[in-house]
C-alpha cells in the first residue's frame, strides 16, 4: 500500500508537487544541455580536424598510409567502448524508447562515457552519421543521472528520462519546442500533463545553455520565397516522390543492417576497423559525404551546384550512411535524414525551376519541405517535422506548403506497411536483448488518454478487461480527479492512471495500448 501511495502521489493536485517538477525540469534542462553543448563541440572539433587531415594528407601515401593506421585505432577504440557498454551502439533513440516502455534498465553513467566518446571517435574518424540520435541518448542519461540523487519513484524516473531525451533534442537542434514535441510524439507516443510541464521547461532551458555555446542564429539560415499557388500541385508532385524515396531509405537502412548481422561471425573489433578505413577511401574521393553532412548542407547554402553533382552527392551519402549506420557504429540517421530530404529538394528544383521559369531562390522553400517531408516520412513523426524545420531556419511562411508535402511523404510509406524506422530498430534491438529482469518491488503510473474512436467508451472502468496485474487508479475528465467506483463509465478524452508492476510493465503496457488505441475490444 506504501508503494501505491507513493507512485500514486504523481497525480494529486498538490502545488508542491508541481514545483518540484519545475525544479527538476530545470535541473534536467541545465544537465542535458550542458552535455549535449560539450558533444556538439567535440563534434564540431572533430570535423574541423577531419578536414584539416584530409587536405593535409593529399598526394603523400606515406601520411595516407598512417591516417589510415589511425582510423584503425580509432575502430578498435570504438568497438571496446560499445563491448564494455552495448546500450551505446547505433543511434541511442531506440534505447530510450526501449527504455521508456520498459524493457531496458540503462546503467546511466556508463552510456554517458561510452556514448560521447564513441560518437566523437565516429565524428573524427568521419563516418556518415548524425549527432542527433546520440544527443537525444546523452539527455535521457544525463536526466536519468539527475533522478537518481532525487527521492523520485520509478514513474518519476520514466517521465524524467523522457523529458531529458527531448532536452537532448533541443540543445543539439537549438530548437525547443521540436524537442518538446519528440518526446510526445516519438518518445512518450502519447499526452501527460507532467511531461508537457518538465518537457517545455527542460527544452527551453537546455536551449538556452546550448545558445551560450553557440548562439541563436538559425541552423539553416535559408531565405523563402512564396510559391505561386498555380504552381501548389508541384508540391503534390514532390510529397508522392519524398514518400517513395522515404520508403526505400528506411527498406535500404534495415536491410544494411541485417546484411551486417550476416558478419556475426566477425569480432566487433574488426567490423569497426572496416568501417572506419573504408570511410578513409571514401574520404580521399567524395569528402563531402563523410560525417553528418553539415559539409553538404554549407554546400548548397548560397547557390546550387550543378544536377549531376546534386545526383552523385545524395547517392553516394546514403550508400556511406546505410554502410555505417548498419554496422552499429555510435552514431545517428537523425540529421543525415534532413540532409538527404535537403539534397531531393535540391534535385527537385533543379529540374522544375528552368522548365517553369520560376525565381531561382524557390529552390530554398522546396529544400526546406522537402527536409521536413522526408523526415516524416522516415520516422514517421510530421508535427516533429514541421516545427523543426521552422525552428532551424526560423521561416514560417512554409508551414502551410510544408503540410501538404508531409501529410503525402507521411501517408505514402504508411500505405506500403512500412513501419517507422525508429520502431523498427527498436523491434530489432528487442529481439537481441532477452531475458530482462526489472525490480519486482517497484511499480510505474503510466496515463492513457482516450481516443474518439475507442471501443471501450461506455465501458465501466471496472470492467475494462485490462491485464490483472495492472490496475485504474484514477480517472481524470475535464480538469477533476475521480477515483473509480462500480458505476463509473469511460468517456472520451478521459485520462485513465494505470499502475502496473514494473516487472510485467513491457507487456501490460502493450496490452493496454492495443485496448485503447487499436480500436480492439476483446469479446
Amino acid at each position: 500500500m506504501k508503494m501505491i501511495k507513493q507512485t500514486l502521489g504523481l497525480n494529486v493536485e498538490d502545488k508542491k508537487y508541481y514545483l518540484k517538477l519545475i525544479i527538476e525540469a530545470v535541473l534536467i534542462g541545465l544537465f542535458s544541455g550542458f552535455i549535449v553543448s560539450l558533444y556538439r563541440l567535440g563534434l564540431d572539433h572533430s570535423e574541423s580536424i577531419l578536414s584539416y587531415i584530409l587536405k593535409y594528407i593529399q598526394g603523400d601515401l606515406t601520411l595516407i598510409v598512417l591516417w589510415f593506421v589511425i582510423l584503425a585505432i580509432m575502430g578498435l577504440i570504438t568497438a571496446l567502448l560499445m563491448k564494455w557498454d552495448p546500450d551505446s551502439l547505433g543511434s541511442g533513440i531506440p534505447q530510450v524508447m526501449g527504455e521508456v516502455k520498459g524493457y531496458f534498465d540503462v546503467t546511466w553513467w556508463k552510456t554517458l562515457i561510452a556514448k560521447f566518446i564513441g560518437g566523437t571517435l565516429t565524428a573524427l574518424g568521419g563516418l556518415s552519421l548524425g549527432r542527433e540520435g546520440p544527443s537525444v541518448q546523452l539527455g535521457a542519461m544525463a536526466a536519468k543521472g539527475v533522478s537518481k540523487y532525487l527521492p523520485n519513484s520509478k514513474t518519476d524516473e520514466k517521465r524524467l528520462l523522457v523529458c531529458g531525451s527531448g532536452a537532448g533534442l533541443a540543445a543539439t537542434f537549438s530548437a525547443p519546442l521540436a524537442g518538446f514535441i519528440f518526446t510526445l510524439e516519438e518518445i512518450n507516443k502519447g499526452f501527460d500533463r507532467s511531461i508537457v510541464l518538465v518537457g517545455l521547461v527542460s527544452a527551453v532551458v537546455a536551449v538556452l545553455v546550448s545558445n551560450v555555446f553557440f548562439g541563436q542564429s538559425p541552423i539553416f539560415p535559408f531565405t523563402s520565397l512564396n510559391l505561386p499557388l498555380e504552381y501548389f500541385w508541384l508540391l503534390i508532385v514532390l510529397g508522392i516522390a519524398i514518400g517513395i524515396l522515404g520508403y526505400i531509405y528506411n527498406v535500404g537502412m534495415i536491410k544494411a543492417a541485417e546484411m551486417w548481422d550476416k558478419l556475426s561471425f566477425l569480432p566487433l573489433e574488426i567490423k569497426f576497423i572496416i568501417v572506419f578505413l573504408v570511410t578513409g577511401i571514401v574520404g580521399l574521393f567524395l569528402p563531402e559525404v563523410l560525417g553528418g553532412g553539415y559539409s553538404m548542407m554549407h554546400l548548397i547554402e548560397l547557390s546550387l551546384p550543378p544536377l549531376s553533382v546534386l545526383i552523385v552527392l545524395l547517392i553516394g551519402k546514403y550508400l556511406l550512411l546505410i554502410f555505417c549506420f548498419g554496422s552499429s557504429a555510435p552514431g545517428g540517421i537523425f540529421y543525415p535524414v534532413l540532409v538527404i530530404g535537403a539534397y531531393i529538394g535540391a534535385i527537385f528544383s533543379a529540374i522544375v525551376i528552368p522548365i517553369f521559369g520560376l525565381n531561382p531562390l524557390i529552390a530554398y522553400k522546396f529544400i526546406m519541405i522537402s527536409m521536413a517531408a522526408m523526415f516524416a516520412s522516415s520516422v514517421r513523426t510530421p508535427i516533429t517535422a514541421v516545427v523543426l524545420i521552422a525552428e532551424m531556419t526560423g521561416v514560417t511562411n512554409s508551414i502551410v506548403a510544408m503540410i501538404v508535402v508531409v501529410i503525402l511523404a507521411y501517408i505514402i510509406p504508411t500505405i506500403l506497411d512500412n513501419d517507422p524506422i525508429y520502431e523498427t530498430l527498436l523491434m530489432r534491438l528487442l529481439k537481441k536483448n532477452k531475458g530482462i529482469d526489472f525490480d519486482k518491488t517497484k511499480s510505474v503510473l503510466e496515463e492513457y488518454v482516450v481516443p474518439m474512436d475507442c471501443a471501450l467508451i461506455g465501458t465501466k472502468i471496472w470492467e475494462l478487461p485490462i491485464p490483472k496485474s495492472a490496475m485504474v487508479v484514477s480517472v481524470v475528465r475535464s480538469g477533476n480527479t475521480l477515483i473509480p467506483d462500480e458505476n463509473l463509465e469511460l468517456k472520451y478524452a478521459d485520462e485513465l492512471f494505470i499502475i502496473m508492476n514494473q516487472n510485467t510493465y513491457p507487456e501490460d503496457n502493450n496490452k493496454i495500448e492495443s485496448l485503447i488505441y487499436n480500436n480492439w475490444k476483446e469479446e
